[in-house]
């Protein structure tokens, strides 16, 4: 993700400390130069302008810090600065009866308000300093799996370690920022929140929220920040750990319905080349059984021929499947539903989980026409899946997806014998056009692309006809559980439609 991706400025109201500032020394400045000058005649003419254009400047820069206060700190965050002071909205109340004492003492010549005033910003200020110190000497270490799928929980842990030598620290909350490609139009920041609710001195404590993402792609989880109220919370201090964790979403795995499945099986089963050829694993014996005209001789059973005067051989039931080569299409296409679109990829997904753990072929090959050709194609089963899902996770549409190009670069650099191609595009008269071609280009005459070619069209009907998805619902869970350091809260985030659950 880019830097101008990463710090795109968004409102988000946050009252920090140096915004808190700079407004009150807004208030001051026009205060001063409306009050002053009816009391001290010095303080017309040139200063009272000087106070209203200082009071203008601060109000200005006040209210910046005050709705992007938390992208700006972000940023400045690249060049060292890790820690931050918010005002909560308790604060927020206790500073406005402090500063309603305060005019109130000024304008009305009473020391009684003004006393009030002074033994409120005792506890303010000591409720800045305890808060320092449960900060100091607590670090936080995140982990994540690299790989999730959309739709499923997936669980984030932390470790939170205190390393100072006699002082806990108390109502610690670490907040995960959440990004991708998907949230970037969010008004607020999707993020995971724990909270500690003590970690003693020398000791560590080990917390973790769940996620869910309804949407595939790619996301980044962090930077961390901690901070606390402890004990009064009328003020907030955190610290910013800008470690980052890259989080690939697959797409949202189906089930293939039985009478696809069945036709795919008959149709391999129909293209299954006589003679054995090299794989990693053999099928099954199943009897010995008389020598029948057509049979392979190089299945006869010498020793049973021996031993029963005829020609006897070994039958075996074939237990592996030709290998189906899967080829998506993804063109940019204006009446092509969007919803049709993810259901495709999720087609395309579940076919190659489903042959890397039911079939038995010797190699896999997926083929993505998108804004440039993508193809994996490996003999190993599990890196297959894993480089397959990577691949559609990240994948879309695109006006240059060139279907021809793909096809070519599957016939330069596989050799196909009795495999089957499954084709999912939206344009199923363009593929058979394109199939057509591909066959010309073909050195061996005997195979024609277009009839070992299964086309699914991608439409939601048709895809409705091949593969049955559970619909994704955009449900909250809380989830309290007691853990080493008491209750902590557990968040469940979607993507799409994200909300933070209190405590």
């Amino acid at each position: 993700m880019n830097v101008k991706k990463r710090f795109r400025l968004r409102p988000s109201f946050t009252l920090s400390a140096s915004a808190l500032t700079q407004l009150l020394g807004a208030f001051a400045s026009f205060l001063a130069a409306f009050v002053l000058p009816n009391t001290f005649p010095e303080f017309q003419g040139t200063s009272r302008k000087v106070l209203i254009i200082l009071g203008c400047i601060m109000l200005v820069v006040g209210a910046a810090n005050l709705f992007f206060g938390r992208e700006f700190g972000r940023f400045m965050s690249r060049f060292g600065k890790r820690s931050r002071v918010v005002v909560p909205r308790e604060g927020i109340g206790f500073l406005a009866i402090m500063l309603t004492l305060a005019v109130g003492a000024l304008m009305g010549h009473r020391n009684m308000p003004l006393l009030v005033f002074g033994m409120m910003a005792g506890p303010f200020i000591l409720n800045g300093w305890v808060v320092y110190g449960m900060l100091k000497g607590v670090t936080v270490e995140r982990s994540a799996p690299r790989r999730s799928m959309a739709g499923e929980f997936m669980s984030v842990e932390f470790e939170v370690r205190n390393d100072k030598r006699i002082m806990a620290s108390h109502m610690l909350e670490v907040r995960d920022r959440i990004t991708g490609k998907s949230l970037q139009n969010r008004r607020r920041d999707d993020e995971g929140v724990v909270t500690f609710v003590r970690v003693p001195a020398k000791e560590r404590r080990i917390g973790r929220y769940s996620v869910r993402f309804s949407e595939r792609g790619r996301y980044e989880l962090g930077p961390v920040r901690v901070s606390s109220r402890f004990p009064m919370g009328i003020g907030e201090r955190g610290h910013l750990f800008t470690s980052v964790s890259e989080l690939i979403v697959h797409p949202k795995l189906g089930q293939l319905l039985p009478v696809w499945s069945r036709q795919q099986k008959e149709l391999s089963e129909s293209r299954h080349n006589a003679q054995a050829r090299t794989g990693f694993f053999d099928d099954d014996f199943l009897r010995i059984r008389e020598y029948r005209t057509g049979d392979n001789p190089r299945s006869i059973h010498w020793r049973s021929t021996a031993r029963r005067g005829e020609l006897m051989i070994r039958e075996h039931q074939q237990n592996r499947q030709a290998d189906s080569l899967v080829v998506l299409d993804l063109p940019e296409l204006k009446d092509w539903d969007p919803a049709a679109t993810e259901m495709a990829i999720s087609l395309a997904a579940t076919i190659c989980d489903e042959q890397t753990r039911s079939s038995s072929g010797t190699g896999y090959l997926l083929a993505i026409a998108s804004k440039q050709p993508i193809i994996v194609s490996s003999r190993s089963p599990g890196g297959f899946r894993e480089e397959a899902l990577d691949a559609l996770a990240v994948c879309g549409r695109s006006p240059r997806a060139n279907l021809d190009d793909v096809l070519a670069a599957i016939i330069a650099g596989h050799t196909l014998h009795d495999e089957r191609i499954i084709l999912i595009t939206p344009r199923p008269k363009i593929a058979e056009t394109a199939l057509e071609n591909a066959s010309r280009l073909f050195t061996q005459s005997s195979i024609n692309l277009r009839q070992v070619t299964t086309i699914v069209e991608a439409s939601l009907a048709g895809l409705k006809s091949v593969i049955q998805l559970d619909d994704l619902k955009n449900d909250w869970r809380k989830i309290d559980s007691d853990v080493e350091v008491g209750q902590l809260k557990e968040v469940s985030i979607t993507a799409a439609a994200a909300a933070e659950v209190s405590a």
